[in-house]
């Protein structure tokens, strides 16, 4: 039996490839942890109607961690486990702010993503996360109520002077992180990855020594501090690097399989 109880893992960067697909030999590596004792928990800003087909090909079974963990769902069941929203006038104040420049913009509402952008510069965007795009304009009228989270996608010159400006207005208001240089996601404070993987860990009876988090993402800092081991990807832009406690050789996919070699199946 392997010491580590769960690995918690990110999908975009790190469990799938470039093209968003679940390889076969990280499928068989998870099946050797599997048989070890050793299970797989993914943590993802995505919603959860797009992270579900993943977890479902990667036979998960544990509660999944949406929306940079603003959204606690169970992939066998669809039950909701837990869900903290955005103020609604914090995510107006957001969409006031990126106004009238070159920004995509999404409100997640319950289920539904809405946009203000066209569908030819949002359709990329759109086919990876494997959801529509409701279009509605103006956008801010789609938030009637609180809505779990605002995405802000640009270029990543762009999105680190929006970065600055949203800081400086928000402060602890709202959760920020960059999940890629090109986005802003806009949740919540008491909402992260690290908050929603501690939450499991209770509910699972595992303690954090017993527990590896692996991600590429600035939006996967908390879900290192969280676990008894961080380990980035090397595709994790340096300055997340050193929040890590492992930094592994290999890219993605083949850095998870690394981690599983070197901390499950090896140990």
């Amino acid at each position: 039996m392997s010491k580590y109880k769960l690995i918690a893992a990110d999908l975009d960067g790190t469990l799938l490839d470039e093209t968003y697909r679940i390889m076969p030999e990280l499928l068989a590596a998870i099946d050797a942890a599997r048989s070890l004792g050793t299970e797989l928990a993914v943590a993802t800003g995505r919603l959860y109607p797009s992270a579900l087909p993943f977890a479902r090909e990667l036979k998960v079974t544990l509660p999944v961690i949406a929306s940079n963990g603003a959204v606690v769902r169970d992939p066998v069941t669809d039950e909701l486990i837990s869900q903290v929203t955005l103020d609604r006038d914090l995510a107006i104040e957001a969409l006031n702010l990126t106004e009238n420049g070159t920004a995509q913009r999404f409100v997640n509402v319950h289920d539904a993503f809405y946009t203000d952008a066209a569908e030819k510069a949002s359709r990329k965007y759109s086919e990876a996360l494997k959801i529509n795009f409701v279009r509605r304009v103006p956008l801010r009228d789609v938030i009637t109520t609180d809505p779990i989270m605002v995405v802000i996608r640009d270029s990543e010159s762009e999105i680190s002077r929006l970065t600055r400006i949203l800081a400086e207005h928000f402060g602890d208001k709202v959760y920020m992180a960059n999940s890629k240089p090109f986005f802003i996601d806009i949740n919540n404070p008491a909402a992260s990855k690290g908050a929603a993987l501690k939450d499991l860990c209770h509910r699972l009876d595992i303690a954090p020594e017993e527990v590896i988090a692996v991600g590429d993402g600035w939006n996967d800092r908390e879900m290192f501090q969280a676990a008894g081991l961080g380990a980035a990807v090397s595709n994790a832009p340096e300055s997340l690097r050193k929040h890590a406690d492992y930094v592994c050789e290999n890219p993605s996919f083949q850095g998870v399989i690394e981690v599983i070699r070197r901390f499950v199946l090896e140990a």
